[in-house]
């Protein structure tokens, strides 16, 4: 009886410590839903809250670069802060999100070696990836007026670069 319930016990507590970290869903699908990734990455596909309502589908780099100038972004070119379209839009499902992140990079005409470079290369250099991670850095310029912390990837650059490599280096599954 003792014996039964120390391995209960030993089960519950120890739940955690089980989890693989090489699967996208365990850690990394909350942190790319996190506000920081998706208002950049659904940009052009909601309409913006606040004072102005436009359907960003329709916002080009000129309508934007009056307040998003170097200062803010960081970028000496105001159309390098963009993200991409398509790569990643809230909502999605982990295995949907990881496959859209991979789909991002062209990971179907590369290696695991090539995928695994160009992932590391984003996700840890990006001045904007750095920014959703810590809000502001050299690089990446400051947070922009109304922005919070609590936008921001939750568990700091020490705990996303943990996560993300236990990912890359356990085969980018999209579980």
């Amino acid at each position: 009886m003792k014996l039964n319930i120390f391995c209960l016990v030993l089960l519950t507590f120890s739940g955690p410590a089980l989890a693989d970290d090489s699967k996208f869903s365990t850690h990394l699908h909350v942190k790319f839903q996190s506000k920081a990734c998706t208002n950049c990455h659904d940009f052009f596909t909601k309409k913006r809250r606040g004072p102005i309502l436009i359907a960003h589908k329709d916002v080009t780099v000129d309508m934007c670069i009056g307040c998003h100038d170097q200062s803010v972004t960081g970028f000496k070119h105001e159309e390098e802060w963009f993200s991409r379209t398509g790569l990643f839009t809230s909502g999605m499902t982990a295995k949907q999100a990881c496959e859209a992140i991979k789909n991002g990079i062209n990971a179907k005409f590369k290696n695991d070696a090539l995928i695994a470079r160009d992932m590391d290369k984003h996700l840890f250099d990006d001045p904007r990836v750095l920014w959703a991670i810590e809000g502001a850095t050299p690089k990446s310029g400051n947070l922009p007026e109304n922005k919070k912390e609590v936008d921001l990837v939750k568990g700091g650059l020490e705990e996303w670069k943990k996560h993300v490599n236990a990912w890359i280096k356990g085969g980018l599954k999209c579980q």
